[in-house]
């Protein structure tokens, strides 16, 4: 069973800051699942929301501001929004990324600094956004990807092997055994989000999932 943190280990620290990825690591991790974004400069910045206002201080979209103002935030506790550079070098030798693309427009960036700061190998990269993922696996056929998805779609398996992905990741209400059997089947990994009740986590893991994201990571046996 992999072991992943959600947004770092926010069930303890800020959710997408550097104490929260340093808390997940420490909690033994193998992944630290964060969300990036561009801020209106360009810069890649590790934050869930399109907006700011409910994980820090601020007010406004991402897209709208630039990083320096960003930056100024406070994202919970003292903590600052981090650039996705200094997160990937937070996990450099300890774990490996999970990183969620929110807006598609950010992929082709993704990418780049994923090459420029020799982390293809080590960073899988999950978006709800297929086309990107698509893309992103055309670009570079290494590129571990994962598809996120709410609920089952109708073709099963279609919808991944379509985009080329590695991963699906699936919303715990509404997997079922018979889903995962079926994507084993067509050669897929199945992560599962947002585990924290131990009475999922152990479902899930009878269930036969490959991995559980969860804010509370130490409770994934």
């Amino acid at each position: 069973m992999i072991r992943i943190g959600h947004r770092g280990a926010a069930g303890h620290a800020p959710e997408n800051t550097l104490v929260s990825v340093n808390r997940a690591i420490v909690l033994g991790v193998e992944l630290v699942e964060v969300d990036v974004q561009r801020s209106r400069d360009g810069e890649l910045v590790i934050l869930h929301d399109k907006r700011v206002d409910r994980t820090t201080d601020g007010t406004g979209y991402v897209k709208d501001m630039d990083f320096v103002d960003i930056r100024s935030l406070n994202a919970g506790q003292g903590e600052l929004v981090p650039l996705a550079q200094e997160v990937l070098g937070a996990c450099r030798g300890r774990a490996e990324v999970l990183m969620e693309i929110i807006d598609p427009l950010a992929a082709p960036a993704v990418l780049r600094l994923l090459e420029n700061t020799a982390s293809v190998e080590s960073t899988i990269v999950s978006s709800f956004h297929h086309a990107c993922l698509l893309e992103l696996r055309t670009l570079k056929p290494s590129l571990r990807t994962l598809a996120l998805i709410e609920g089952i779609p109708v073709e099963q398996a279609g919808f991944a092997l379509s985009a080329r992905v590695n991963y699906v990741g699936a919303s715990l209400e509404s997997l079922s055994e018979d889903f995962v059997y079926h994507l084993h089947q067509h050669g897929l990994k199945l992560f599962a989000y947002t585990a924290n009740d131990p009475r999922d986590i152990a479902w899930l893991t009878r269930i036969g999932v490959d991995g559980i994201i969860s804010d509370y990571p130490e409770r994934i046996p």
